[in-house]
């Protein structure tokens, strides 16, 4: 059935002139079938191993004829080929993957440069107080001491600005720029987060969990090491795929966004083992990443979305004063007692020792 349908799409494109790909291409972005086809097809690879061949080369297509809904859709599969390669490499069985590598490398390289051939470089800056934002103005600042030539001094990041690119143009993929080149395509893919739907956004979780939990023991999961023996069970574990921190926070950005459009579940589960699999690899900003997502989500999905449909977490703001409570300690609780003017210390202590004086006597007569 999955190849049935896919051979039909694989014609329907065959067919098509240039002046009916945006027709063509608003169409397939509303085909959801033909859309969970080609992810059983790259699931099930190995049974239809021609057919995947045919299916990257019209991805490809799809990419270099910069029609913007074209891209999106073959974009869509792409964390799905980054881990089909990486764990064919992981394997030893990069022969197989041939068609899957040079789809990869076509992507990249047609992402160094601009529609007039120039490098593309992507560049913002970090916001600060000193520049203007649609949420304040640098003039509008009180008191005096926060003037905008004030904040200008100590606002030393106004003027630095984040880039991405320009990148090197490659031929193959190797050990050296391999993680590199997948950090460049999530990157690519990151940019097009809100124009996916729900299927993709999982699909991108899942591919996520698999990433970095394969190679590692999991709690009574065992298997036999020969039919032969029946007491003998040791782990037989799938090799661990080699990742870096960038690529995992590339990873993480997808998976938060993923988190907060429908897909909670799925994407706390990534974010679990991605933070567990940073934990093993020692890397600090991913831990940071993790760890800030893990405590900004702690409330649970209730909070993950808001009652408008927007993305992020739900704050409720009121004008009433809010409510102090009992056991809340502060400056008002600490009230002056005035003292009388003379404490008759030595009175009660001489009161006390006739006191004293007259029980030790009473005890003792009880005694006797």
């Amino acid at each position: 059935m999955i190849e049935g349908i896919i051979n039909e799409w694989l014609a329907d494109c065959a067919e098509l002139s240039t002046l009916e790909l945006a027709t063509f291409a608003n169409t397939l972005s509303q085909d959801d079938e033909i859309v969970q086809a080609l992810y059983l097809l790259l699931e099930e690879r190995s049974k239809y191993s021609q057919l995947v061949e045919t299916v990257c080369n019209q991805l490809f297509n799809f990419y270099r004829s910069r029609e913007t809904q074209l891209q999106r859709f073959s974009l869509q599969f792409l964390p799905t080929l980054i881990y089909i390669y990486l764990n064919s490499v992981a394997h030893g069985d990069i022969k197989n993957c041939r068609t899957v590598e040079t789809l990869l490398v076509g992507v990249y390289n047609l992402e160094l440069v601009d529609k007039n051939g120039e490098p593309k470089a992507v560049s913002f800056r970090l916001p600060s107080l000193a520049m203007m934002s649609i949420y304040h103005e640098p003039s509008s600042l009180a008191p005096a001491s926060l003037t905008e030539s004030a904040v200008r001094r100590f606002e030393e990041c106004n003027t630095k600005l984040v880039s991405w690119g320009p990148l090197k143009h490659i031929e193959t993929l190797n050990a050296q720029n391999r993680l590199k080149v997948m950090t460049a395509l999530l990157f690519v893919f990151n940019q097009q987060l809100g124009f996916f739907k729900k299927s993709a956004l999982e699909q991108l979780c899942k591919v996520a969990s698999k990433l970095v939990t394969q190679g590692f023991m999991k709690p009574g999961h065992h298997q036999r090491t020969s039919y032969g023996s029946e007491s003998s069970f040791v782990p037989r574990l799938l090799p661990r795929i080699p990742v870096s921190s960038q690529f995992l926070l590339e990873f993480l950005h997808a998976i938060y966004f993923s988190m907060y459009n429908n897909c909670w579940y799925v994407a706390s589960q990534a974010v679990e083992d991605v933070h567990n699999r940073a934990c093993y690899e020692t890397y600090p900003e991913v831990m940071l990443a993790t760890n800030a997502i893990r405590n900004s989500s702690s409330s649970g999905p209730t909070s993950a979305q808001s009652a408008d449909g927007s993305i992020g977490i739900s704050v409720t703001s009121s004008n009433t004063t809010a409510t102090i409570l009992k056991s809340m300690i502060t400056n008002a609780s600490f009230r002056t007692k005035k003292l009388p003017d003379d404490i008759p210390i030595q009175q009660e202590h001489q009161q006390q020792q006739p006191n004293e004086k007259s029980n030790k006597m009473e005890k003792s007569a009880k005694t006797e």
